[in-house]
């Protein structure tokens, strides 16, 4: 059991629009593959959406490039205070999305998409949850900068590390897969692992364009956080 659910209470083809990168990754539970495989067969924007989700996996197997160095102090400082903004902003974000939520019926629960709900954990929680994650990434990354005494566990780790990442994503919430598909797009970025637990997306974009890159995305209303994953200065 994969905790994802395949909601009858909103229309197949938005459902279907947030079951596609896992579908491309084989993760979905059998019923799960069998709906999305029915929806596929009638509507052409799915397929093409599947498409450059393939696309972008294809791509990132095929990189064999990585980083060309890892800075985890000068990562994690600029990260920590990020995180703690979010936090503090949290009880204010919520307060005022309160008045502007639709009436539910009473004793009927309010949906939340099933690939957003990690955004709406206890901040603390999601703060610690992130910040380890980032470690995570980045240690191993810095493992491959090791000299290479035993090529073969390095390799594992690579492919760990999704090779070729150089930027790591958070978008908000409610950013939907089209525009978060639009956005990645305009930047040239590739898709190389995620949405993680914490619906972090691991990018690859060129080295010659990273920086602009990475100003583009802290400039995007729908994202959270954008940093760099190879130690570089954030413009």
């Amino acid at each position: 059991m994969n905790g994802r659910i395949f909601r009858m209470d909103i229309p197949a083809h938005q459902a279907v629009q947030e079951l596609l990168p896992w579908y491309a990754s084989e993760q979905l539970a059998p019923d799960e593959t069998q709906r999305v495989r029915e929806h596929l067969q009638t509507c052409a924007q799915c397929r093409q959406d599947l498409e450059w989700e393939r696309d972008m996996r294809a791509g990132a197997a095929a990189s064999d490039a990585l980083p060309p160095g890892l800075d985890m102090e000068s990562a994690l400082a600029r990260l920590m205070p990020t995180l703690g903004a979010q936090e503090r902003a949290a009880p204010a974000m919520a307060a005022q999305a309160a008045p502007a939520a639709a009436p539910t019926a009473a004793g009927t629960p309010q949906r939340v998409s099933w690939w957003r709900t990690a955004a709406a954990n206890q901040p603390s929680w999601l703060r610690w949850t992130v910040a380890a994650q980032w470690v995570l990434i980045v240690g191993l990354g810095a493992l491959l900068l090791r000299p290479d005494t035993d090529p073969a566990p390095y390799r594992v780790l690579g492919s760990a590390v999704s090779s070729g990442a150089n930027l790591v994503v958070i978008f908000q919430p409610n950013t939907s897969e089209r525009e978060l598909r639009h956005i990645l797009q305009a930047q040239g970025a590739r898709v190389v692992d995620g949405p993680t637990v914490t619906d972090a997306y691991l990018l690859h974009v060129p080295p010659a364009s990273r920086e602009r890159a990475l100003a583009a995305l802290h400039a995007e209303p729908a994202v959270q956080l954008a940093e760099a994953l190879d130690g570089g200065t954030p413009p």
